[in-house]
């Protein structure tokens, strides 16, 4: 039985692009290369587009072959998520408030207030009975790109870093390390501004299925 490995670490990557100020989340178009990498010593390497009012996540070896999940599209106009299945040309659609948790830390990403970057992680980490202090430590050149670095530690003993790009209004970089030292975060590469083609985030070849075949589609069982 194969389980696509790839989707918990995007749950973080959906929170990340959904913005709950749909506008917001159109201001620059780009796409880019997402390293991501956790605390086993686990990295991975998605693909990133976000186009005018959606985004797609995809797996770069994701093909008409690949069994389960391939890609993720983000539509920020109607807050709705389609998980996509290349093999059997089938989607699972997840609306706003199935999908809740994605959204929750949205606009810690892209930020509201773009002179203070890290005041969504600060109110998270309050709203959570956590101190966060966070402050400015200069600018960094991220991949050839001029990004403002912010350093936090927290009262629980966990610390972190992150580097907003003013340009995309976008949090470029995060590395965070657990109380226990665990580390993890991601980082954008290869970031290319430009339109996006309005072709990757179409679901016309697609059908949809429900909830209750997505074990199905998962694991290989039943016929599609």
């Amino acid at each position: 039985m194969r389980i696509v490995r790839w989707i918990p670490k995007v749950t973080l990557l959906i929170a990340l692009l959904f913005s709950v100020r749909p506008l917001q989340a159109q201001a620059v178009e780009f796409s880019s290369d997402m390293r991501l990498f956790s605390g086993g010593g686990d990295t991975q390497v998605l693909k990133l587009y976000v186009g005018n009012k959606r985004a797609l996540i995809q797996r770069e070896e994701s093909t008409d072959n690949t069994r389960g999940i391939g890609s993720i599209i983000m539509d920020f106009d109607h807050q709705l998520i389609f998980l996509l299945v290349p093999q059997s040309k089938l989607y699972l659609r997840v609306t706003g408030s199935q999908g809740s948790p994605f959204y929750n830390a949205a606009w810690m990403f892209r930020p509201y207030n773009p002179t203070m970057p890290c005041d969504g992680w600060v109110a998270e980490a309050d709203r959570r009975g956590i101190t966060l202090r966070c402050r400015p430590a200069g600018q960094d050149s991220m991949n050839g790109r001029t990004s403002q670095r912010w350093d936090a530690t927290a009262t629980n003993g966990a610390s972190g870093s992150l580097w907003y790009d003013p340009d995309l209004n976008f949090v470029v970089k995060v590395l965070r390390k657990s109380a226990k030292g665990v580390e993890s975060g991601y980082e954008l590469q290869n970031i290319k501004k430009g339109t996006q083609p309005v072709t990757l985030f179409d679901t016309t070849d697609y059908r949809e299925f429900t909830m209750p075949k997505l074990l199905d589609v998962l694991t290989g069982v039943g016929q599609w």
